[in-house]
């Protein structure tokens, strides 16, 4: 994999622009790039997202931090939907990947 390119995820328009671009994997974001008052919205907007027809670019989802307690609820919402991969922000260590280790596994059972 050569490029990544962060897409907010709360802007469809702006995933539909990244599609047609040559980037290999698409990073859907649920942190950063999207305001407090949206990131709600943005857990559906991103499912819908995962639900395209996929094409030849990797779909990986940015879930909000640990401490923002909003980790979780972003799993739930776009683990059924099988993306690529899950970006965790903010890890502090090796107990935060342990801890998202744990959760994928328990969602991948479901």
């Amino acid at each position: 994999m050569r490029s990544l390119l962060f897409v907010p995820g709360d802007s469809a328009r702006k995933f539909t622009r990244a599609r047609e671009g040559a980037a290999d994997a698409l990073i859907l974001d649920l942190e950063d790039s999207v305001a407090a008052a949206q990131k709600d919205a943005a857990r559906g907007i991103t499912q819908e997202m995962l639900l395209a027809e996929r094409g030849a670019q990797a779909l990986y989802v940015r879930v909000n931090a640990f401490d923002s307690g909003r980790t979780l609820g972003d799993l739930a919402a776009v683990m059924p939907h099988r993306p690529d991969g899950i970006v965790l922000p903010k890890c502090s260590g090796a107990a935060d990947v342990v801890r998202l280790a744990q959760y994928l596994d328990a969602f991948e059972a479901a």
